[in-house]
């Protein structure tokens, strides 16, 4: 077993945080992708006997749709209607009609059912438009939602789909029931996954949309003071809408934070609260859960070993993280490395050791114990150990993003992308300072990458390794 790091290991160091490079103009995935996509989409199709794949969309899981075709459905639903030859079919509502320009290489029919309520019902019904796309009986479909299933419970059920009712009632009842399946997994599985690995385009993308989060973090965290509002400190985070958001802002004071997704409230900021600052965009999401402290002098009686309680065991907890990683390890040895605090009472860590994020912040989170699947060259993972209050004590939460990219990848990036390239490899530099040691493979995301912050009003003093 490692030797757990303890008290006399660690010091406090300033790291002054450096200015954030912001561009709006990001890199966008060129036609040639979304083709290459749809044919991989295909190949998994023809070795499968499938001779359709439908996709399911809405505002909320919108990710496979913009994944295959660069559109995502905002106020409506969406259907991708895929074949084995031919354009791809793109099902919209009247509102996303318009904005469907934005979609590559498919044909666009307006279906009326994904329009407003009160919207004009004009147009075909679905079982037109699917008998117009060659379905038929006999025809075998392929089912993408947004979650697949991987409890057992519905074992006798026929099919285990989070696509809606009457679109899957409507295929059975024309390709017949057998014919019907739910394909999900082949989007989103940690190992295996068509949307899983990152295109060299989309790392710089993600990269550089970590910057402007990154930014509005360092904005809201130097304005923390008490007497300061939750909302006061919200508006400093930025969010312009050029990247829409993956999740709620977290802006939350005292008893707000146990509400984990509260909205932020006009609260005002007391020495001594437990706090949380969190923006998540399409590609980026930065999190910090801390107390309202400048030094130990802050910390009440009952916390004063704080420091020896929760944040050196936590940084241990990131040390041990980050340092497991590489292109195809076994995510449950990521899991097995921070196994001991994961499964410690005290630290009441109940959601994850990390998960894989794209467009939404979250897709899965593999890290389990016993798990099969490994990390492919070019996934894109959240560092995202919580560790909850455990009265008296605060909680502690440094949440990043970071890619994982084998030897080729990362020469096509530094290639195509060479600042980019740079501020990972300054990153690297920082961090190992503190103290990770960190496999070539780890490409960090964001210019505080891996900082704890054991106070929230010095957010520039983090924990480190003594040299």
């Amino acid at each position: 077993m490692t030797r757990r790091l303890q008290l006399n290991d660690v010091e406090v160091v300033e790291i002054p945080w450096s200015e954030p490079v912001i561009t709006r103009d990001l890199p966008v995935i060129p036609a040639e992708t979304y083709a290459e996509r749809l044919a991989s989409l295909r190949e998994r199709m023809e070795q499968n006997g499938f001779s359709h794949v439908i996709v399911y969309g809405d505002r909320e899981h919108f990710a496979n749709t913009r994944f295959l075709t660069g559109y995502d459905p905002r106020f409506e639903e969406s259907l991708v209607i895929v074949g084995l030859t031919g354009k791809p079919r793109l099902l919209v509502g009247l509102e996303g009609l318009y904005y469907a320009g934005i979609a590559q290489g498919v044909e666009v029919e307006l279906y009326d059912k994904f329009s407003l309520q009160g919207q004009p019902q004009n147009g075909r019904d679905l079982k037109t438009i699917l008998a117009d796309c060659q379905l038929t009986t006999g025809s075998k479909v392929g089912l993408v939602g947004w979650k697949y299933d991987e409890s057992g419970e519905f074992t006798e059920a026929e099919i285990v789909t989070d696509v809606p009712f009457y679109i899957v009632d409507a295929l059975r009842r024309l390709v017949g029931s057998n014919n019907v399946v739910d394909v999900t997994r082949w989007f989103t599985d940690t190992t295996t996954g068509l949307r899983i690995p990152l295109t060299v385009d989309e790392i710089a993308r993600n990269e550089m949309i970590n910057q402007m989060v990154y930014a509005g973090m360092t904005r809201a965290m130097s304005a923390l003071k008490p007497g300061v509002s939750e909302v006061e400190i919200s508006g400093l985070l930025g969010f312009d809408g050029s990247v829409p958001l993956s999740c709620h802002i977290v802006v939350s004071f005292g008893d707000n934070v146990s509400l984990a997704l509260n909205s932020p409230t006009n609260r005002k900021l007391e020495l001594g609260d437990p706090l949380s600052v969190a923006l998540g965009v399409w590609g980026a999401n930065i999190a910090r859960t801390g107390i309202a402290a400048s030094g130990t002098d802050d910390f009440t009686p009952e916390i004063e070993d704080a420091i020896e309680k929760v944040f050196v065991p936590y940084f241990d907890m990131l040390l041990r993280w980050y340092g497991s990683l590489h292109v195809g390890v076994k995510t449950s040895e990521v899991y097995d490395s921070v196994k001991e605090y994961m499964e410690e009472p005290f630290f009441n860590i109940a959601l994850n050791a990390g998960h894989l994020i794209h467009d939404e912040e979250w897709i899965n989170a593999p890290f389990v114990p016993g798990s099969e699947d490994v990390l492919a060259s070019g996934t894109m993972i959240q560092c995202d150990i919580i560790v909850p209050a455990t009265a008296p004590y605060p909680g502690v939460h440094t949440e990043d993003g970071l890619v994982v990219a084998d030897s080729d990848l990362r020469a096509k990036l530094a290639e195509k992308y060479p600042e980019v390239w740079d501020r990972m490899q300054k990153r690297r530099t920082m961090m190992e300072s503190l103290g990770y040691k960190l496999h070539e493979d780890v490409l960090p995301m964001n210019d505080m990458q891996g900082q704890v912050q054991p106070f929230m009003l010095s957010p520039t003093q983090v924990l480190s390794l003594k040299k």
